[in-house]
């Protein structure tokens, strides 16, 4: 028993040392604005996944003030601007589609080599109308982490579709 408890002991502090290393979460991103709108040019320019379900998705990434007030305005919120320190953060813009009943929501953000970061957008675990109503999500991220950005990975439905963005 006593052999059993030690391999236990060990086997748990080897996956917390492991989980230690992941390249997961990072805690570095949060989502700083969230508004049910999309950019008047969203049909004619968002990528659409092919497969079924079709969902758009239109993606721009702000790395100054000015393209952050630029892409604010495209996107048409009408809050007010959150405050964002360049010097350290970009910012992500994420158009999508939610049913007009249940709200998405951004779920854990993760990283993949550093260059691919993943996005899961949740629903509410309850019946959902089948409309398709505007919902955009700024994120922040860390500077450093989004300059190395190849590829945004967008989670919904359970299925992931690779997002294009520009900068």
């Amino acid at each position: 028993m006593k052999v059993c408890k030690s391999f236990l002991i060990s086997l748990l502090l080897m996956l917390l040392v492991l989980g230690g290393c992941s390249t997961g979460a990072s805690n570095t991103e949060r989502v700083i604005a969230s508004e049910k709108t999309l950019p008047s040019e969203f049909y004619e320019g968002a990528f659409e996944r092919e497969t079924a379900p079709l969902f758009q998705f239109m993606a721009r990434r702000a790395v100054d003030q000015s393209q952050f007030e630029q892409t604010w305005d495209m996107y048409g919120f009408k809050g007010e601007k959150p405050d964002v320190d360049f010097d350290g953060k970009d910012v992500l813009f994420i158009g999508v589609h939610e049913s007009g009943t249940c709200a998405l929501e951004v779920g854990d953000i993760e990283w993949f080599n550093d260059i691919v970061m993943q996005v899961p957008l949740i629903e509410p675990d309850q019946p959902c109308t089948a409309d398709a109503t505007p919902r955009t999500f700024v994120i922040e991220v860390n500077k450093e982490k989004s300059s190395g950005l190849e590829n945004l990975v967008i989670v919904q439905s359970g299925i992931s579709t690779t997002v294009p963005f520009e900068n």
